[in-house]
């Protein structure tokens, strides 16, 4: 039997998907399975155990409008007996009905776009992404383990960096259709925390060379370490899994970060922790009565001030917090807030 795992991205989206890959290879231990991914993001696929191949594409094709490249894509599809389609978007339902692949199990936000399905999952109520994904499989009639939500990353390599250390970013909403600073914290929240941590703590930022220019202004007021561009994203992880803590807002490096290191806070602006928060991680949150559904479910960006009410006292005590059980939290739902 061929089965395909098929998404675009990106980072940390692809990060939530490896224990609906684990789980998949433990149902079905002589199968082939593949995962197409899109160029940018097969390194956190790349050395993942449970695959047999990761095939790449070139993501771009589906967002410029380059309608004669989606033949190549469709010949990545063919010749599989299953496909599990990992985006909820009309074009990836369809090209997987055009490939030709006789059952092709994903998801239904809208009756049109999850109607070429074999086997349709509906996405709407608040839950957590990672087990929407093994919904699929729970579909399909496989076993699924609740609780082995683990996220996964291939081996990691070594970077020379001596501790002891934290990580901070301030990072997210650089993802495939999107572009915009909606995850990151105003600058004056992230610096007033930046010096809080580096009162007590050598300070290390992470993120690419695109980013770099951002941290440049922290890393001089408080003496940290600007490693934005100069990790690969292998001696990312071993920076990450080293770190005492690790202090992140909803980016990609917060699923890589949860993946290696026990000792994560997450910090939340218009996305919901009951959806993107890793296993494990402690998150705050402040922006309950902002929140929009359609931006994670249809990609449709907020305007809003998710910030305001965040103190760097909020996430710091949120770090010093025992990591007692997955998903530990600082936020307490409105309709139980004293009045």
């Amino acid at each position: 039997m061929k089965v395909l795992l098929w998404k675009i991205g990106a980072l940390g989206d692809v990060v939530m998907t490896t224990p609906l890959v684990r789980q998949l290879r433990r149902n079905l231990p002589d199968a082939q399975i593949d995962y197409l991914v899109g160029r940018s993001f097969r390194a956190v696929l790349d050395g993942n155990p449970h695959l047999d191949r990761v095939l790449d594409f070139d993501e771009s094709v589906l967002f410029d409008g380059r309608l004669s490249a989606l033949g190549h894509i469709r010949a990545r599809l063919r010749g599989y007996d299953a496909v599990y389609v990992l985006d909820k978007h009309w074009i990836f339902t369809w090209l997987a009905l055009c490939a030709g692949i006789p059952r092709r199990i994903g998801f239904a936000r809208r009756a049109v776009e999850g109607l070429p399905h074999t086997t349709r999952v509906h996405v709407g109520p608040l839950r957590h992404e990672v087990h929407y994904y093994l919904d699929l499989l729970e579909a399909e009639g496989l076993a699924v383990d609740r609780d082995d939500l683990a996220l996964e990353l291939p081996p990691m390599q070594p970077f020379d960096l001596a501790g002891p250390y934290v990580v901070a970013v301030n990072a997210g909403g650089n993802n495939p259709g999107e572009a915009s600073a909606v995850r990151q914290m105003p600058e004056h929240l992230f610096g007033a925390l930046v010096r809080q941590l580096a009162s007590k703590a050598r300070v290390v930022f992470l993120g690419s060379q695109q980013e770099r220019p951002y941290y440049e202004s922290f890393a001089r007021a408080h003496s940290a370490f600007n490693l934005c561009g100069r990790t690969t994203l292998q001696q990312t992880w071993d920076v990450l899994a080293r770190a005492d803590s690790v202090y992140t807002t909803d980016t990609g490096l917060m699923h890589m970060a949860a993946a290696v290191n026990s000792n994560v806070v997450a910090i939340f602006g218009p996305t919901h922790p009951l959806r993107k928060c890793p296993v494990g991680a402690r998150w705050v949150w402040r922006a309950e009565h902002l929140y929009d559904h359609r931006y994670e479910l249809y990609g449709r960006v907020p305007d809003g001030r998710f910030f305001d009410g965040m103190r760097p006292e909020d996430i710091l005590n949120a770090g010093e917090r025992d990591i007692s059980g997955a998903g530990a939290s600082s936020w307490i739902p409105l309709h139980q807030r004293p009045t």
